[in-house]
């Protein structure tokens, strides 16, 4: 990439800052896989690994990285990392591209990825330290004050990005070999010839790639070919034979096996999938709360990011951009005759009467439950929650998954009304349009939670209402169970899905530990009261040989559909620790169970307690 070309690109681009936040990577065994929004500059302290698409970048300290829209990152920590993230969009990126020199091509223009070690890291963090303080002022002056020290950090990493380039001779190996394997994945390569041409033996080569890459060069043109054809089974019609031999594989039999290998499941059903807009071939969703911590010094609850939308010089432009005037809140506004005030944990803020395009990034199933269905959710809440799909009755708009919200896709939804669980994205959200902070759990009970809701949304009667049906299913529910079980069985709920820990699912949270243990009231196995429910925590991982200690009476297990779950002692390590003939094992769809919201839950347990009966039945 010539640095001077890409500058001078940046001289011509109007950007919109979305994202700004401070992420810990923690020690860990197994990489933390990200998949980027939208075009991000990353500045990492720390030590470990960083996978960027197919290159791998080792961090020794202080690293610069710039990551496209779309791209994954994997992070594989030696220490603890802190990640200075910021994110933004490029509206004008393509009319950029032909105004600038004519030997920058469109492959060159701002959705380029690249890495490199600063030789002077001090300014770059101390200008980024000053864009957070600034980040939460939602004046206009505060907008063009954090634009204008982006565009300073930007000059200063420019400036160290090209003494970088001329201090560096040439390229390595591993990553000449990972741009030739890249531009030549379809023919028929032999890792001999590829060795040669870097002026080294395949042993050495396959060495380098073991110390740079943790895997081997077969392995890596692997990968590319597994996303390449990922990409021509969505965007085209191709039989398999002829994407096999687009992306360097003999026979459609051979590719088949690979992608199975490599994704767990067959391109057929990946396509399927795909063309049902199901964007996940094995979607794995994680609790918000868990999945990044924050480190602004003010802000509540310590977790994911926060998002904004454009930096940018006048009132009039905000006006132009967004199409609203910008309030005193910097928030946008409505028509009066259309709006009233709601007093919120952030302020008194002015949103529409009655809100009809909402945008939620957590609380799917409160909305839902009032007759409200979301103009846009999180992907990940919706796939993993089959439980609400009858209460959805309009097509929702992807924002992203829950854990990387996307505000481009936000922005471009146009909600008259946010709300969000994340009191450190409010900045962020209420620059796109009037921000709510909704916090199911910090409520005493279901009904305050479906009221606040109500208030929310304007709709209080309609929430009454839900709140006693509630009540009396419920209700209906431990009457029904109670007389059908025995209140001395005792239940353990297990996810065996993720790794080689078995995850014993506790009363909060997600994964339908508040249905059993709170709704239906079953008794939980003697250990999982002790060491997980007693502790107040949401789950605990234990070893797969270890899981006949913590059941007794019944096991529910969440099948993700990756796997067979029998109901008999055999197959995996936990499957075999557990006597049969003593403990009744009842499958149920993970798919089903994620979401802990009361309309979740309510529905959850009734499936729950159904299988429960069914299964008590048939062994009576």
């Amino acid at each position: 990439m010539n640095v001077e070309e890409y500058g001078a690109l940046w001289e011509h681009t109007t950007i919109r800052i979305l994202d700004i936040r401070i992420i810990d990577v923690n020690i860990s065994e197994d990489p933390n896989t990200w998949t980027i929004p939208s075009n991000s500059f990353l500045l990492i302290n720390g030590k470990g690994k960083i996978r960027l698409g197919q290159a791998m970048h080792q961090v020794k300290g202080t690293y610069i990285l710039h990551a496209s829209k779309g791209m994954c990152l994997d992070f594989l920590a030696k220490n603890r990392m802190e990640i200075h993230m910021l994110s933004y969009s490029s509206p004008e990126s393509e009319e950029s591209n032909s105004k600038s020199s004519q030997t920058f091509t469109h492959t060159d223009s701002l959705q380029v990825s690249f890495g490199f070690e600063p030789a002077y890291p001090l300014p770059l963090f101390e200008i980024m330290q000053l864009i957070y303080k600034q980040w939460n002022g939602l004046q206009s002056a505060d907008r063009i004050r954090t634009k204008a020290l982006f565009y300073q950090w930007l000059a200063e990493m420019l400036k160290q990005m090209q003494e970088y380039r001329k201090s560096r001779t040439k390229l390595d190996r591993v990553e000449q070999a990972v741009h030739y394997l890249t531009r030549h994945y379809g023919e028929a390569l032999d890792m001999k010839q590829v060795a040669e041409m870097l002026d080294c033996s395949p042993r050495y080569l396959n060495k380098l790639f073991q110390l740079q890459l943790n895997t081997s060069p077969i392995r890596v043109l692997s990968q590319i070919r597994m996303e390449q054809a990922m990409k021509l089974l969505v965007g085209t019609k191709g039989t398999l034979q002829e994407i096999a031999e687009r992306v360097g594989y003999e026979n459609g039999y051979t590719l088949s096996r690979y992608f199975k290998k490599h994704y767990g499941v067959s391109p057929a059903f990946y396509r399927k999938r795909r063309e049902s807009n199901i964007t996940d071939v094995v979607p794995k969703t994680f609790e918000p709360h868990a999945a990044l911590k924050s480190h602004y010094a003010g802000w509540v609850g310590g977790t994911v990011p926060k998002v904004e939308a454009d930096q940018i010089h006048s009132e009039q432009e905000v006006t132009n951009l967004i199409g609203v005037p910008m309030s005193k809140s910097s928030a946008p506004t409505v028509p009066r005759a259309k709006t009233r005030m709601l007093a919120t944990s952030m302020g008194e803020i002015t949103i529409p009467n009655k809100p009809g395009r909402v945008v939620v990034d957590w609380s799917l199933g409160e909305v839902l439950a009032l007759g409200v269905t979301p103009l846009g959710a999180p992907h990940s809440l919706i796939e993993s929650n089959q439980m609400l799909e009858p209460y959805i009755y309009d097509q929702v708009g992807d924002i992203g998954n829950h854990n990387f919200i996307s505000f481009e896709k936000v922005l471009e939804l146009e909600p008259d009304l946010i709300i969000t669980w994340n009191s450190a994205a409010y900045a962020s959200y209420a620059r796109i349009a009037p921000t709510v902070v909704y916090g199911g759990s910090s409520y005493g009970s279901v009904a305050e939670e479906i009221r606040e809701m109500g208030r929310i949304l304007n709709r209080r009667t309609e929430a009454e209402t839900w709140i006693k049906e509630y009540s009396q299913r419920v209700h209906i529910l431990q009457r029904t169970i109670i007389d059908k079980v025995s209140t001395d069985k005792t239940f353990t709920i297990i996810d065996p899905n993720w790794g080689e820990h078995v995850t014993l699912v506790g009363n909060k949270g997600t994964r339908g530990g508040k249905a059993a243990y709170g709704l239906l009231n079953l008794k939980p196995a003697g250990k999982v009261r002790q060491e997980l429910l007693e502790p107040g925590l949401e789950s605990l991982d234990i070893a797969q040989s270890s899981v006949g200690r913590y059941v007794e009476d019944y096991l529910l297990v969440l099948d993700n559909g990756s796997r067979q779950v029998p109901d008999q002692s055999s197959g995996t390590p936990w499957q075999k620790s557990i006597e049969t003939a003593h403990c009744r094992v009842i499958n149920l769809d993970w798919n089903r169970y994620f979401l802990s919201d009361p309309l979740s839950a309510v529905l959850q347990a009734e499936e729950m307690a159904e299988r429960i009966m069914t299964r008590h039945v048939s062994l009576t």
